[in-house]
């Protein structure tokens, strides 16, 4: 009887050369949702930084408004549930501007003037991609979130 032993195939790296080709196309197609869902995650938590901070400062009494240190004492207030709100998702490399307006200017009182009709808060931070899929600069890439509400008065 016979054996017959097979000779070495030309097939048997073919498997590793396929899987070296197609890993980068793999990885890409991997990170790109990642990177896309980090910053939608980072746009959402800024845009819910600055609702939550407009949602306080527009039911503020009427004479927390008109007085100049208690509405700066409320606009500080503002500003800091919008940093805290934004704490998870600030890194060593971004730092957010928040400003907070009441109409068209900054809230410092209205002892004689007609109360604001709406107040906003406005959140400006930049974007940072920590893993290296894309080039997002010196700056990052820039959020703006503006939310204006209506002035009710508390």
């Amino acid at each position: 009887m016979k054996i017959f032993h097979s000779k070495p195939s030309r097939q048997r790296g073919a498997a590793a050369v396929e899987l070296a080709l197609i890993l980068p196309i793999l990885f890409i197609m991997l990170m790109m949702p990642l990177f896309i869902s980090r910053f939608l995650w980072h746009y959402t938590v800024a845009q819910k930084a600055a609702q939550d901070a407009a949602r306080y400062l527009s039911t503020i009494s009427e004479q927390e408004m008109r007085e100049a240190t208690l509405a700066s004492w409320a606009t500080g207030v503002a500003t800091q549930i919008a940093r805290a709100e934004l704490e998870e998702i600030v890194s060593d490399q971004s730092t957010p501007t928040i400003i907070v307006t009441c109409g068209d200017e900054p809230c410092s009182g209205y002892r004689n003037l007609a109360l604001p009709e709406t107040v906003s808060v406005t959140v400006r931070m930049g974007f940072f991609d920590i893993l290296g899929f894309a080039d997002t600069g010196r700056y990052g890439i820039p959020i703006n979130v503006t939310y204006e509400m209506n002035y009710v008065g508390g």
